[in-house]
């Protein structure tokens, strides 16, 4: 049996409920489930639940339990530290309004630091039930003797007559029995804490007042804390008030201030790490505290007033468990995890363990790609993506499996899914949407991108995509766009420099609303010579390949036949591959190119050597599909056949590298001799000295260069 656990506190834990149906689906959990569901609104199916267990029973529970699934909380940790069962804690986020704060999540990196098993996706509980456990020493949450030392040098309890002991239950309860040493000096001594089966049973001999509860978000039970506070104050008229925190303290310590002039100690969780709880806030605020205490060096420093006491366990870093955990297999699924980042180096890595994955002998139902760590991919990331789905159809077509094998994407992050969206991969792989996750702390890296003109873009972005689902409204997000293409992707998504240039994109709707111009005089002259020598439509349009592989339309005024496409396999392609530098046949190749190409009509050759068949994509470039100034951009038959095991430059750069760039109307290898290219290496090594050497007084460079060009007699165009 697997006991799943999240507490009894108002705030629900859906998502994890969410994750164990997943998990019970797919097989990955045959066992019986029990859940303790809190306020929790959705469950598994055929599942055992309770939302208020007694604490005998619930200790039942864990002793007849294989495994433990349960809350980030620090009593719960407490609790399971007693019981030689595995168990792993899932960090609640406010996020999705599972939490007040994101004290969870900070909490959950210091105990992963003591070797606690985390899970922060599904796919982090698949593998827990895999490997169920790995040894660690306990933890010492309640042992505080380093406090004790401290609190009885500075007030001592014979200074002081009546001591008031204030918290919640759960770990701030735990956290002051840790006390126990200090506390215990003073004779006449009272309790205030919520009432629950552990509270009752360790203070059966302590003088104890029970607090209303819940209290976060509950104005109801502020108010009569407030005056049960007032009330037993007047009675017991403490000299010093010690507190370890929660929303309950607040009322009667700020009671105590000013209606008993008592001296108020408030001891800040040892899981807050980063900064002070809410509690501490409004104390602090209020003016009310004598004495603050905090455990982490890291809050010291932003509140100067208070005493940071270390914990007294100073321990090695050993995180251990599941983030070595690469791949996993269960039944007829298997489970892939991948990196930070997929870039060149990590893309390559994934295609070959996917490609190796693929050829054992074992056959699978689905794969997944768990991609909870993955914060961000470039084009390479994407062509890696696909790769993985080519390489499955490959084995696929191979056996003799009647369906398919199910490829699935687990825990995409937004900026990830901005990506996906963008290239509309998004529609192509199976996303669960049940392994929704972002239980990850905010990491210093990523807060150091928080300047202000950051915060302004992200903005923006927000703006853009609350916008552009609203019918009529949107129009406001197409305006946006139109100024700033680079809009709809996340300001924290690192892409080439030349996509966020607002110099660039400016220059771009000027040089297009120019050129749209000068193709307005020639349309009419271009279209009766084309409609005079041949029959077809005056404009051609075909699927390319822009940023990071987005699909959009690119226009030309036809110069070709009207059925080039089907007459395309007959004629060779002069274009050599780069792997074996011979010549590829037909349209195998990952560029074409052909300087007698039959199927180019006389008035077409006319418009190639003068270019004048491109300047349709003003169009593209004014709705910010291309710029003015980019790399080539190749038809997706083209990028089906790029591979990640070429490299190109000395930055190892891929195939798939060159659509980090945005295509453009011209480049390096335009002005270079077009037509005199040979070999894909070349086109290649064009567009990465682009991407490499890019800056915006390059691009003007380059347009002078192309207008140069135009006017040479032999400009080597086709």
């Amino acid at each position: 049996m697997i006991l799943v656990t999240v507490g009894t506190e108002q705030y629900p834990f859906n998502a994890l409920m969410d994750w164990v149906d997943l998990l019970i689906k797919e097989g990955i959990i045959n066992e019986e489930v029990t859940i303790q569901y809190g306020s929790s609104t959705r469950f598994p199916d055929d599942v055992k639940v309770s939302k208020v267990m007694p604490e005998s029973q619930f200790r039942k529970y864990i002793e007849q339990s294989s495994a433990v699934i349960a809350h980030c909380g620090e009593g719960t940790a407490l609790l399971l530290e007693d019981f030689d069962k595995p168990y792993i804690l899932v960090p609640r986020t406010s996020k999705f309004h599972e939490h007040v704060d994101n004290h969870q999540l900070e909490m959950a990196d210091d105990l992963e630091n003591q070797g606690v098993l985390i899970a922060r996706s599904p796919a982090d509980l698949a593998k827990f039930l895999k490997l169920i456990t790995i040894s660690r020493k306990a933890l010492t949450f309640a042992e505080d003797k380093y406090l004790c030392d401290y609190l009885s040098d500075r007030y001592p309890s014979q200074d002081y007559a009546k001591l008031m002991l204030v918290c919640s239950s759960g770990g701030h309860f735990k956290g002051l029995q840790g006390l126990r040493q200090y506390w215990q000096t003073y004779s006449q001594r009272t309790w205030i804490t919520f009432k629950t089966g552990t509270t009752a049973t360790e203070l059966t001999e302590e003088k104890a007042y029970w607090a209303y509860s819940p209290t976060n978000r509950n104005i109801p039970n502020l108010v009569r804390n407030l005056l049960l506070a007032i009330r037993l104050l007047r009675k017991e008229r403490p000299a010093l008030v010690l507190s370890t925190g929660a929303g309950v303290s607040v009322p009667f310590l700020v009671a105590a201030k000013y209606l008993c002039k008592s001296k108020i100690i408030f001891v800040e969780s040892k899981t807050r790490i980063r900064d002070l709880s809410l509690s501490a806030r409004l104390l602090r605020a209020l003016k009310a505290l004598d004495l603050l205490i905090v455990r982490a060096e890291e809050i010291a420093h932003l509140y100067p007033e208070a005493v940071f006491i270390p914990m007294g366990s100073d321990h090695e870093s050993v995180k251990v468990g599941l983030q070595d955990v690469q791949i996993a297999s269960f039944h007829d699924t298997i489970l892939i995890s991948t990196p930070q980042n997929i870039f060149n180096p990590e893309a390559r890595k994934l295609k070959d363990d996917f490609r190796q994955l693929c050829q054992e002998e074992d056959s699978f139902r689905k794969i997944i790609i768990d991609m909870s760590k993955t914060n961000f991919i470039d084009s390479s990331g994407v062509g890696a993506l696909v790769s993985c789905l080519k390489v499955l159809r490959e084995m696929d077509s191979k056996s003799d499996n009647l369906e398919p094998t199910e490829l699935v994407l687990w825990s995409v992050n937004v900026q990830v899914l901005a990506v996906l969206k963008m290239t509309n991969l998004d529609e192509i792989f199976h996303i669960e949407p049940a392994t929704r996750t972002n239980r990850f702390p905010s990491r210093k890296s990523l807060r150091s991108l928080q300047n202000k003109s950051h915060r302004i873009a992200t903005t923006f972005h927000r703006v853009y995509q609350a916008l552009i689902n609203i019918p009529v409204i949107c129009a406001i997000a197409y305006v946006m766009y139109f100024f700033y293409p680079a809009i709809e992707l996340d300001p924290i998504v690192p892409v080439h420099p030349s996509v966020r240039s607002f110099p660039k994109r400016l220059l771009d709707i000027v040089g297009a609303l120019i050129g749209l111009s000068i193709t307005a005089i020639l349309f009419v002259p271009i279209a009766i010579a084309i409609k005079l020598e041949s029959q077809g439509p005056i404009l051609f349009k075909q699927k390319r390949a822009g940023l990071m592989s987005k699909p959009f339309g690119i226009w030309k005024f036809r110069s070709m036949v009207k059925n080039a496409e089907m007459l395309k396999q007959k004629v060779a392609n002069e274009i050599a591959d780069s792997s074996t530098g011979k010549s590829t046949d037909r349209d195998n190749g990952k560029f074409f190119k052909n300087s007698n190409d039959p199927r180019i009509t006389k008035v077409g050759k006319f418009l190639r050597k003068m270019s004048f068949d491109e300047f349709p994509q003003f169009w593209n470039i004014l709705i910010g599909d291309m710029s003015l100034i980019g790399t080539r951009p190749p038809t997706f038959g083209e990028v089906g056949l790029y591979e990640l095991e070429n490299e190109y430059t000395d930055e190892k750069m891929t195939e798939w590298s060159r659509l980090d760039v945005k295509p453009g109307l011209s480049g390096v290898w335009q002005v270079s001799g077009r037509s005199s290219v040979r070999s894909f290496e070349e086109v290649m090594n064009f567009d990465l000295t682009y991407k490499k050497n890019w800056n915006f007084g390059y691009d003007l460079w380059l347009i002078w260069k192309t207008i140069a060009v135009l006017f040479e007699r032999n400009n080597a165009a086709v």
